[in-house]
């Protein structure tokens, strides 16, 4: 009897003593939290510095002349134009596979002549042959702020070579043939003024002229980012042909190395020092008006003022304008939107064709049709 009335006991103690804690509970105000501190089960971690982005061409710029990227120092350097033959006895020239820029156009009697216009002209071996000025390609080297090279004139470009507007080296002048050109005996005159690297180092030095631009130079294209190639919405353009009648010349889009390779006088046309053929990534078909000046048949074109073209690269062909204001200006292209040409990097051969002339102009899609055509 008395162990029974214990335990019953110790039960009733337990149950006060359980009612009784969690009345404590209630009656407890609570615990007050600093919101501002961090909870204690979380440790900051530092955040890491996002990386810079890597300058692949820290120290370089883009060439005025082709778009590729060249070293800073050497972006405004002038380029230097020179004047070859382009007879089948010039031919092969040497050193023109080296040029930036290759400039075709109409001289007398339907044959044309080829400018190259060189950023760096000391990785060529030589140039040759040297032939004479026209005026309207001493006004395309002057588009360029270029030194042009010429062994000789037309009668209606002395007085502008002679001015102060524009830096030539011609072969006719003493000093500069003795300290620049030299004669080939492999070839026959008219065809054999050869001139090297050296050789026009010496005759800019010799005359004294500037070898950077002028701080207000505007270069004649405007380039896209070399790793942002260019596709034209245009027509396919497999084969191309400027319509030159003696020559004549005609290009073609090779995909895989991603040019036009040239040709003319029914082959390759290559370079007689390295032969490999030239090619470039971008041609510019450029119309204007000319007329013939003399019963010599030389040749006047109106390189000032507007006219309609032709872009070519990628396989393909677009439509656009160019315009040039004066003389001290280059011409500047534009697309069918009225905006500058943003051209692809790499190589330009540029065309100059007479608004007459342009119906002599063909592009064929593929190359089976330029075949078929044949």
């Amino acid at each position: 009897m008395k162990r029974k009335i214990a335990i019953l006991l110790i039960m009733l103690m337990t149950t006060a003593t359980v009612f009784s804690g969690c009345g404590k509970k209630e009656s407890e105000e609570p615990e007050i939290v600093d919101l501002t501190l961090p909870p204690p089960d979380i440790i900051e971690e530092e955040e890491e510095p996002e990386e810079e982005p890597v300058n692949l061409h820290e120290n370089e710029a883009q060439s005025y002349l082709t778009g590729e990227w060249i070293p800073k120092e050497e972006v405004n350097r002038r380029p230097v134009a020179m004047m070859f033959g382009n007879t089948v006895d010039a031919t092969p020239q040497c050193g023109i596979g080296e040029a930036d820029i290759v400039y075709e156009c109409l001289v007398e009697g339907g044959l044309t002549r080829l400018m190259g216009i060189f950023g760096d002209y000391s990785n060529a071996r030589r140039f040759g042959s040297i032939r004479s000025c026209r005026l309207y390609y001493a006004y395309f080297a002057k588009e360029f702020d270029a030194i042009y090279a010429h062994y000789g004139q037309a009668k209606n470009a002395l007085s502008f070579l002679n001015s102060d507007q524009i830096d030539n080296l011609s072969g006719l002048e003493g000093p500069i043939e003795s300290v620049m050109y030299y004669r080939d005996s492999e070839r026959v005159a008219p065809h054999n003024a050869f001139s090297t690297p050296d050789g026009v180092t010496a005759g800019i030095e010799k005359k004294q002229y500037r070898t950077t631009h002028q701080d207000d130079y505007i270069p004649h294209y405007l380039f896209a980012p070399e790793e942002e190639k260019i596709t034209l919405d245009g027509e396919a353009a497999a084969v191309v042909r400027p319509g030159y009648p003696i020559n004549k010349p005609w290009f073609v889009y090779d995909e895989t190395a991603d040019t036009y390779k040239r040709f003319q006088y029914k082959k390759e046309h290559i370079d007689g020092d390295t032969n490999e053929q030239l090619a470039f990534t971008n041609l510019v078909f450029q119309y204007m008006d000319y007329r013939v000046l003399d019963e010599k048949g030389r040749l006047e074109y109106d390189t000032v003022g507007k006219g309609v073209g032709k872009y070519f690269t990628g396989g393909k062909v677009v439509d656009i304008t160019w315009e040039k204001t004066d003389l001290n200006s280059p011409a500047i292209y534009y697309d069918g939107n009225g905006n500058q040409l943003t051209m692809n990097p790499g190589k330009t051969c540029v065309c100059i064709i007479g608004n007459k002339d342009a119906d002599n102009v063909l592009i064929y899609a593929t190359e089976a049709d330029f075949t078929a055509a044949q």
